[in-house]
């Protein structure tokens, strides 16, 4: 059972997408697991066990329960499995399913389904549709069915008008510390790779202003951008005060 299951299409997406509300609410006692859909075999930078590694350490430092990775390929939407000839996308929508299924969350975070990178976008789409399939009673599969009240979707390369952001002043520096945990994907002049957007020196300062400037729509130091399909529900609206 968990509380919280965060989706993303590469080992760093969750900490630099929605770190912050990631150890929020690990910090709250919520038990957040978190699931990578590839290795990120397909980075122009690091191995895939160095990805693994730096994946681990990422997911202590937020204070996760776990991380799992579903290990689908990465640039996986043409790929067909060559022995049964079915679609990247229906094994990862059965297995986000029956991860729903098992671990019964009540909140879902994935990648909004609009970005450059295109793995990004079947990320959020294929979460969507998980979600809806696993309050089924008549969809295949080995648990009883589970619909989560809500799914967040964070945003990455590109940028969208949020339903709502999470203040993360209280643990901006930790997802900081997380993302600095893939070290191979970083600014380091001693890797002969080719660079890329987060390879430049000044990619945490990017990300740190990018939550600042929606921190400073609410009156914050630091706060995540998310929408979601429906306005959130509010019993208290004193709540929204908090």
């Amino acid at each position: 059972m968990a509380d919280v299951l965060a989706f993303g299409a590469h080992p760093d997406d969750l900490e630099i997408g929605c770190g912050g509300t990631l150890a929020l609410l690990a910090a709250q006692g919520r038990e957040v697991v978190m699931v990578d859909f590839t290795r990120g075999e397909m980075g122009t930078r690091g191995t895939v066990e160095e990805r693994r590694v730096e994946a681990t350490d990422a997911a202590r430092v937020l204070g996760a329960a776990s991380r799992l990775n579903l290990e689908l390929p990465d640039g996986f939407l043409p790929f067909r499995d060559p022995a049964t000839g079915i679609a990247s996308r229906e094994i990862a929508v059965a297995r986000v399913v029956e991860l729903i299924r098992a671990h019964r969350p009540r909140l879902l975070l994935a990648n909004y389904p609009s970005d450059a990178h295109p793995d990004h976008v079947i990320v959020g789409e294929v979460v969507k549709q998980a979600r809806y399939l696993a309050g089924l009673k008549k969809w295949h599969g080995t648990n009883d069915r589970h619909r989560p009240d809500l799914l967040l979707q964070y945003f990455e390369h590109e940028q969208h008008p949020p339903t709502c952001v999470v203040d993360v002043s209280r643990t901006f520096e930790q997802k900081q510390a997380a993302i600095r945990c893939h070290k191979s994907q970083l600014h380091d002049p001693a890797r002969a790779e080719p660079q890329t957007a987060l390879s430049r020196p000044d990619f945490l300062e990017r990300r740190a202003a990018r939550d600042r400037f929606f921190g400073a729509q609410v009156g914050v130091d630091f706060a995540e951008p998310f929408f979601t399909q429906a306005p959130p529900k509010i019993t208290d609206p004193m709540s929204l005060l908090a």
